[in-house]
């Protein structure tokens, strides 16, 4: 079957068009187009018969988990709250509407899509922007990770002849730039330290007098129940209950840094998206995503498919990806269309 057998449909046509994402100008803006366009394709799918049927249980719980997030770390109703006067704002600082709009994109298109494989042919215009800011940073995370998973899909589909020479090239590359590898690589532990830690204890940090790190942020309602009941005892556990509700999102001027305390190296990336998540909702919603990865991993099976979901994968274990809207509508993209062309039959 070729890109464009069967014929794709308007509906698939439009769900293309998420490829222009990094072309929209400010970040502010990418994440409205993210969520009003998604509303659009959810409610274009209401006029449209399922094409197959799709479940998935770490994604329903990792949307329910973010949804109780919310009250657990900004929500307030009195009248005079934040909250009530900006519940919209609340809401998608809190991070619960880009979990819960993805999810919709992620399924809506799995289930309502006829055939978006010429979406690959559109890639590139998606990508273009991102590549020509990995050309200005020398970044080569990308295309590490997409030529790791062409290696793995040639050892899992026994190519063994083909697997050896792009496993030789590969580690070619890594011996001769070694020391901009080494450059790029460096940071990485301790910035994954740092994160590992925050997931189990969030402390109030300071350097100095200024504060790098509010700590866990609890709601009013919340934090005044676990005064009643712990008393001065509370700010002992708080920093302990990070490890179960995580320390909340935007704790920090900028989401997608970290402070490093480690021989004071400062502000850096948080370079791992799963670590930098249960930073922010807790090891639950960590588990959550990995079990979602494992889950499409076996749906996708050992298909040329494949190279780009764990590519995907790759990236956001070595980068902050899924915290910059132009990049993470681009893996949604990848993500629904990997799902969608690489498993078997109708049920998924």
């Amino acid at each position: 079957m070729g890109l464009f057998t069967p014929r794709p449909t308007l509906f698939d046509v439009c769900i293309s068009l998420f490829v222009f994402i990094p072309w929209i100008k400010g970040d502010q803006a990418r994440s409205i187009f993210i969520v009003f366009y998604t509303a659009f394709l959810v409610a274009y799918s209401l006029s449209l018969k399922p094409k197959r049927s799709y479940r998935s249980l770490p994604l329903s719980l990792l949307t329910v988990w973010s949804l109780i997030g919310v009250f657990i770390h900004s929500f307030a109703v009195y009248p005079t709250s934040r909250t009530s006067l900006y519940v919209n704002y609340y809401l998608m600082i809190e991070g619960f509407l880009f979990i819960f709009f993805a999810v919709l994109f992620i399924t809506t298109v799995i289930k309502y899509s006829t055939n978006i494989k010429f979406i690959y042919l559109l890639l590139p215009i998606g990508i273009y922007p991102w590549i020509s800011d990995l050309q200005r940073t020398g970044n080569v995370t990308v295309m590490a990770a997409i030529g790791a998973s062409i290696f793995l899909y040639l050892v899992c589909s026994k190519r063994y002849k083909l697997s050896i020479p792009v496993g030789l090239i590969g580690l070619t590359g890594v011996i001769i730039h070694w020391k901009w590898v080494y450059l790029k690589f460096f940071c990485r532990p301790k910035v994954w330290s740092q994160l590992f830690i925050n997931m189990f204890y969030r402390p109030v940090r300071y350097v100095g007098k200024d504060i790098v790190d509010p700590g866990i942020e609890l709601s009013p309602w919340l934090e005044k129940f676990m005064t009643t009941h712990l008393g001065e005892h509370l700010d002992k556990c708080k920093p302990w209950l990070a490890t179960i509700f995580g320390g909340g999102f935007s704790q920090t001027l900028d989401p997608n840094y970290i402070w490093v305390s480690k021989n004071n190296y400062g502000w850096l990336y948080r370079q791992n998206d799963y670590l930098a998540l249960g930073m922010d909702l807790g090891v639950i919603a960590t588990i959550l995503v990995i079990w979602f990865i494992i889950d499409s991993v076996k749906k996708i099976g050992v298909s040329a498919h494949a190279i780009l979901f764990w590519a995907v994968t790759l990236v956001c274990m070595f980068q902050v990806t899924m915290y910059i809207p132009y990049k993470a509508g681009i893996w949604l993209m990848v993500i629904a269309l990997c799902l969608t062309n690489g498993v078997r039959g109708r049920h998924l």
